[in-house]
Parts: C-alpha cells; sequence; structure tokens
C-alpha cells in the first residue's frame, strides 16, 4: 500500500478514509514508514515529542534512496536547523528568538496592512469580472505582507516565490525527487545568498523589519549559529508564501463550492473567523506531519521500531467521524474546535494568527464587495498534484457576478 501516488495527491481524503476505518495504523512501502490516520492517535503522537523525534532529515533523505549531490548536502545541512526540524531545547531556543514577529501584539499592528492590501486586490479583481482567485489574488496577498514584514523590495516577490515554490515541490514529497531535486537545490542556493545579502545590509544599520529583530535577538546569550539564522529566514519566509498562498485558495474553493456556506457569511460576517477555522480543518494545506521514532511502541496493535519513520496524517485525522461530527461537510457555524491543520503542541504554527489574520480579512473583502462571486462552471479549479504533504490549487477561476 502506498499514499504516494497521483490520484491519492489530487484527493487524498477517500484513501485517508479507507485506512482510518480498516487500517489506521499501517506500513507504506513507497515512503517507508508508518501511516497513522485516526485523530486520537495522530494528536498524540504530535503531543509526544520524547518518542516522536522532530530530528528527521537524515531519516527522510535515506527513505527514498539514491545519492546526495553536494548541493543536496547543503540543502539536507541547513534545513536540519528548522525549527520545525529540533526537538527540544533547541526548538525553543530558536523559536524563541524568531518568535517576535508572530506574537498577537505583533500580528494586530499588522492588521491594516494586510486589510489594505486585500482591498486594493478585490477592487481590481471586481473590475475586471472574470479573473483567477489563486494567481490573481491567493499569490499576491501573501507575497505582499511578507515582503513588508521582512522589508524585502516588493520587486522581488515574484523572484520569492519562484525559489519557494521550487523548493516546496522537493520537501512535499514530489513523485520524482529526481527531478524536483536540481531545481530545489538551486532555488535553496539563490535564496540564501540573497538573505545572506540582506543579513549583511543590515549590520550596523537595523531597519524596523523582521530580519533586523531576528539579527537583534541573535546577538544575545542564546544566539543563533550563521546557519540557524539563515535557514529559519528561509523557513519563515517559505512558510508565510506557500502555505498563505494554499490556504486563501482552498479556503475559497470549499466555500464557493458549498454555496449554502457562503451565504451564510453574507447574512452573518461574524461567522468569518469561524468560517476560516473550519475550512483549515476540512482541507487544510500542510496534510501531514513526518516524526522519527526514538523507541519501540505499539499504538491500535500494531508493533512501531525505534529508528522508524512515522506520517502523521493531520489531514486524516481532520476528517475523522470520532472527532467530528460529520466531518466532510463544511459548516462554517460548527462549534466543534480543536483540529490539528495548523499543527499541536510544541510545533503549533508559529504564523497560525497570521494566516487566520489574512484568510479573513480576505473573506471580509470578497463577501462585502462582490456578494455574487461565483466559480466558473466550465473552467473547473486545477489541483495540483506535486505533493502529498501540500494541498493546494493552481489555478481557481471566477466571476463577480452580476452587481
Amino acid at each position: 500500500m502506498t499514499l504516494l501516488t497521483r490520484e491519492v495527491m489530487l484527493d487524498p481524503y477517500p484513501a485517508y478514509g479507507r485506512l482510518r476505518e480498516a487500517d489506521p495504523v499501517c506500513w507504506d512501502d513507497q515512503l517507508h514508514g508508518w501511516v497513522l490516520t485516526r485523530f486520537d492517535d495522530v494528536q498524540a503522537a504530535l503531543r509526544d515529542h520524547e518518542t516522536f523525534s522532530s530530528r528527521r532529515v537524515d531519516a527522510l533523505v535515506a527513505s527514498r534512496g539514491g545519492t546526495i549531490s553536494p548541493e543536496m548536502a547543503r540543502f539536507v545541512r541547513l534545513s536540519s536547523t528548522w525549527m520545525w526540524m529540533l526537538d527540544p531545547p533547541e526548538h525553543a531556543r530558536v523559536r524563541g528568538l524568531v518568535a517576535e514577529g508572530f506574537t498577537p501584539r505583533a500580528i494586530r499592528r499588522m492588521r491594516p496592512l494586510v486589510e489594505k492590501i486585500v482591498a486594493d486586490l478585490v477592487n481590481a479583481l471586481a473590475d475586471k469580472g472574470t479573473f483567477d482567485l489563486v494567481a490573481d489574488l491567493a499569490r499576491h496577498v501573501p507575497a505582499l505582507v511578507v515582503v513588508d514584514l521582512f522589508g524585502l523590495p516588493c520587486a522581488d516577490a515574484a523572484m520569492l516565490a519562484a525559489w519557494c515554490d521550487a523548493i516546496k515541490v522537493f520537501l512535499g514529497g514530489a513523485l520524482d525527487l529526481g527531478a524536483a531535486g536540481p531545481p530545489a537545490a538551486r532555488a535553496l542556493g539563490e535564496m540564501i545568498d540573497y538573505l545572506d545579502e540582506a543579513v549583511r545590509a543590515r549590520v550596523g544599520d537595523p531597519r524596523d523589519d523582521l530580519i533586523s529583530r531576528i539579527m537583534a535577538a541573535r546577538d544575545g546569550e542564546d544566539r543563533l549559529s550563521e546557519d540557524e539564522l539563515r535557514a529559519n529566514l528561509l523557513l519563515l519566509i517559505m512558510a508565510g508564501f506557500e502555505t498563505s498562498i494554499d490556504t486563501i485558495g482552498n479556503v475559497l474553493r470549499g466555500l464557493l463550492s458549498q454555496r449554502a456556506q457562503w451565504d451564510l457569511l453574507l447574512a452573518d460576517p461574524s461567522l468569518i473567523p469561524t468560517a476560516v477555522d473550519e475550512l483549515i480543518r476540512h482541507d487544510g494545506t500542510i496534510q501531514l506531519t513526518h516524526r522519527l521514532l526514538t523507541r519501540d511502541l505499539e499504538i491500535d496493535g500494531v508493533r512501531l521500531e525505534r529508528g522508524q519513520l512515522a506520517f502523521l496524517m493531520r489531514g486524516a485525522a481532520n476528517r475523522d467521524p470520532a472527532k467530528f461530527t460529520e466531518p466532510d461537510r463544511i459548516d462554517v457555524s460548527r462549534k466543534e474546535t480543536g483540529h490539528l491543520g495548523l499543527g499541536h503542541g510544541l510545533h503549533y504554527c508559529i504564523g497560525a494568527g497570521l494566516a487566520r489574520m489574512e484568510g479573513a480579512a480576505v473573506l471580509a473583502a470578497l463577501t462585502t464587495r462582490m456578494p455574487d462571486l461565483a466559480l466558473l462552471p466550465d473552467d473547473p479549479p486545477v489541483q495540483r498534484a506535486d505533493s502529498l504533504q501540500f494541498r493546494g490549487l493552481a489555478s481557481l477561476p471566477a466571476t463577480a457576478g452580476e452587481r
């Protein structure tokens, strides 16, 4: 059995359902690891960082076989210092030094900027009549937010997005890693060189941006190494681009495919924050988290061994009927909480507040400016099939409607 197929990448939920019901802890021959699909099992594993270690880079690389080029060796070395690849106490040290830009207070300060970016983009779409909600909206909102947050030139947003796209395809479990590897390695090298130059420009000349604040924290007692600084700047920028693009696209596709739920938001805009959370649960951007087992253990009668990989299928857990009533249905007024779409435990998404704010700003602007917004029936959405881990749309054609 394997989940690593194009069919599953296009629509994983039927396969998740079959596994959750009949084989909730199963071995995947292509992933070379255990697949967990039930909510309770996935949540428990995310909590247990002593048994399910985040230090899995070497094991992941080895699981896919083949030789490592010098360029990919650099990729592996840097990615091993990402905070989502670390266990305590290193994880707390690195996360604490980069977290300042994502505190609730920092997110509140960004709200006017985010709302203006969204309003300008939505007004431009309304004037066009027909458009692509991914290419013309979802890709631009996080790009403009990220370059402002990090103090980077707006003109560089497209270049940064292209680098992030290439790296993400490789990271996400592409079917052909041989083809995905060289572009990812080139993108990594070019992006690291770019960030090194941005850091050098701020030495002795700090600015009011997140790069300068992380550099200032780096000079403290628990300082970041050079590799930790560049690697985690890259991670934060990539997450700010890629997960937000996919979240906005998935949220809009889900809502506009269920017209009654869109109409509920038109009637009661106070439901918008709940709607964003529900749609992250229903069709999350990050479908899985991998971990490395540090000891032998048994789950649901199945024996797992130290040194093996575990794939914690958050997308499957979020559709578990043992946790959520009618989990395949979108319900923007759902009262049940506690989904795993943004992670759980120590590695809960550092940018969750920003992602929710961007999604809510997009829905507020679209429901106000284009209440008749609709998907184009003869031009269906294009689901990407380049990753098992990351789920998003390549395009989402739509029309502003009659008003």
